[in-house]
């Protein structure tokens, strides 16, 4: 009876709030060996709070200067827009600039997922509402994006991570109910088809939480998990054995938990040279959650429904 007593209460009067935390090591992290020690024993500065949402970070190091593309979101609008935080090295925040090239999709943008192939840099953003994975290309750095190709239509999938590996590219997304689908394309312009390989999983938990990464010959991936009572609850860094159109094989390396800040959650991390970036999540008492909470199911299904309208 207390328990769902406190479900009532949580739902009528708490919402999620998201925050980006940036760790400045000097250069120290050897990822994955000492990224939960690092992440555990440093003061992480918190960017200012501009939105109820900031989340999904990737950061890039440029010139002396950071980074951060993300997903803002307001209940004003119930949508995630996506932007860039600009800081100096001694992270004092210089702007934060809104991207430019997405207001066409009209939905819900969110995961800004980065990719530097040869020399230019791409997005591949989570756009699920327009049930569309599509490339973005960098034109005006950090500002402006020009839409390359549609990956990916009729699929409703979330969180899209890309992976190059033996002269072959894939797609590693999650359905919403957080099942695996996997695409796989000669190269990122290429035709991408869904394929089925047997999976070896170390858990259920395969939505993307930030950018691959190659160390010590070996590919380690991250992914959040996410159960039906909470979004958001942790990272699990895995390391990927194998993957071809036969086999999709993984290990499980490391859990990092919300306990590095005292906080609700944490389900996007990624890195640079000298920082650290993740997103961080407390709940928030308002006598309004409840009707934010509303507000935002009738805009999403508004758009859902302007969407399927739309493109019919």
């Amino acid at each position: 009876m207390q328990a769902k007593l406190q479900r009532i209460i949580n739902m009528l009067f708490y919402h999620e709030s998201w925050d980006i935390m940036i760790v400045k090591d000097h250069g120290s992290h050897l990822f994955p060996d000492n990224t939960l020690e690092i992440l555990s024993n440093s003061v992480a500065q918190q960017l200012k709070k501009k939105y109820t949402f900031q989340a999904d970070p990737f950061i890039i190091e440029k010139d002396d200067k950071l980074y951060v593309f993300y997903e803002a979101f307001s209940f004003r609008n119930s949508k995630g827009t996506l932007r860039c935080r600009v800081l100096d090295r001694e992270l004092v925040e210089l702007d934060d600039i809104r991207l430019e090239g997405f207001d066409d999709l009209m939905c819900h943008l969110s995961f800004p997922f980065l990719i530097h192939i040869n020399d230019q840099l791409f997005m591949i953003p989570e756009s699920s509402e327009r049930k569309e994975v599509i490339l973005f290309q960098s034109v005006e750095f950090p500002a402006r994006w020009k839409k390359i190709k549609v990956l990916i239509s009729d699929t409703e999938v979330t969180d899209s991570v890309f992976l190059s590996l033996n002269e072959s590219c894939y797609l590693l997304s999650t359905t919403m109910d957080n099942e695996i689908v996997i695409h796989s394309a000669d190269h990122i312009y290429g035709q991408w088809q869904r394929i089925t390989p047997s999976l070896k999983v170390s858990n259920h938990h395969h939505r993307g939480a930030g950018t691959p990464c190659l160390a010590n010959n070996k590919i380690y991936f991250l992914t959040q998990e996410c159960t039906p009572d909470v979004y958001g609850k942790s990272i699990y860094i895995k390391e990927l054995k194998k993957l071809n159109n036969a086999i999709f094989d993984e290990s499980l390396i490391e859990k990092i938990n919300a306990s590095i800040n005292h906080s609700d959650g944490v389900h996007t991390l990624n890195f640079s040279n000298n920082y650290i970036v993740y997103d961080t999540k407390i709940y928030k008492f308002s006598f309004l959650s409840i009707l934010k909470k509303i507000s935002y199911k009738c805009m999403m299904r508004y758009r859902n429904y302007f969407l399927t309208r739309r493109y019919q």
